[in-house]
């Protein structure tokens, strides 16, 4: 019988609260709204994992092209240092030829007797 006194005490007091404009927050609306608030919390947090994972991926591909074009520009050098170690390496006859092809194919010199034909057709 106490229960039912109870409840018709809190029935009165929630009839006069809304007849005065006053709601009452009941237990299930502040469950809602918790419910409401972690889910919009979870979803926050989802858009930012996303969003900071694509940008991380966006770096590594830069990345990568960045490191792709230092190891080219490495092989590059590797290479022309591996010919003048060569080049450094040559001893009489060897050094004369080279010195010769030099001055032949890059600055233009020729040697006595030589003649060098131009193809105006361009065939």
């Amino acid at each position: 019988m106490k229960k039912t006194v109870k409840n018709s005490k809190n029935s009165r007091v929630s009839q006069q609260a809304e007849k005065n404009g006053i709601k009452e927050i009941t237990p299930k609306r502040l469950k809602k709204r918790r419910y409401i608030l972690l889910y919009l919390a979870i979803v926050g947090f989802t858009f930012y994992a996303v969003i900071t994972i694509i940008n991380q991926s966006v770096q590594i591909a830069d990345k990568k092209a960045e490191l792709n074009d230092l190891q080219q520009q490495i092989n590059v050098v590797e290479i022309q240092t591996s010919y003048i170690q060569k080049v450094q390496g040559y001893k009489g006859d060897e050094l004369k030829a080279y010195m010769e092809k030099i001055a032949k194919e890059e600055l233009g010199y020729i040697s006595d007797g030589e003649r060098i034909f131009i193809n105006v057709a361009g065939d």
